[in-house]
């Protein structure tokens, strides 16, 4: 049997209803397995779309006390999630440059937010885990991150909102967030 199309489905179940609303209940399997194999739900699309995908294999390491496992994941000129680890080694380091060494990041980057208004340096809010936390003090803060790419490196800076609050050795990160900027933002 020939695969129907959505109109022709729509005639099918105009016709097998009858005026007082009873329909067979071989004529209603009939329908929705017409629906399941409906050419336009299974028709391959004509649109190929350009995916990417990267991950750390082993954590990157700034020289000033940081590390970094990542993962970034997209379709070219839609969107990009990206999902990172950072663990801080050292006290009152806040930025940090990790070498990554893949042009094909910036490049994938590139397609979604150099365009925009927004410019390559993103901004957005984290929560700052403690490694230990003591009676007094919180067991997180909230922290403003900047991450940026460049052909070879990720740069991030990361400022507490007190004004004198650095990171200490065994803060934590872990953050995930896709990015979704249309061309005309």
């Amino acid at each position: 049997m020939a695969v129907k199309t959505k109109t022709q489905i729509i005639a099918d179940i105009n016709r097998k209803i009858i005026t007082n609303g009873d329909i067979k209940a071989v004529d209603t399997n009939a329908i929705l397995k017409d629906i399941l194999d409906c050419k336009e739900l299974n028709e391959q699309s004509t649109t190929n779309l350009s995916t990417f995908s990267f991950q750390s294999t082993t954590p990157l390491i700034d020289d000033k006390g940081g590390r970094l496992s990542y993962s970034l994941r997209g379709i070219a000129d839609s969107f990009v999630n990206i999902t990172f680890r950072i663990v801080i080694f050292e006290n009152s380091a806040n930025n940090f440059t990790f070498l990554h060494n893949d042009v094909k990041i910036l490049e994938a980057l590139k397609t979604i937010i150099e365009d925009s208004n927004i410019g390559s340096d993103i901004d957005f809010l984290v929560k700052i885990k403690r490694k230990q936390s003591t009676s007094t003090s919180n067991k997180f803060r909230i922290g403003s991150l900047n991450f940026n790419c460049t052909e070879k490196e990720f740069l991030i800076k990361i400022e507490s909102q007190e004004l004198n609050d650095n990171l200490f050795n065994g803060d934590q990160i872990f953050a995930s967030f896709s990015i979704h900027c249309p061309k005309d933002f």
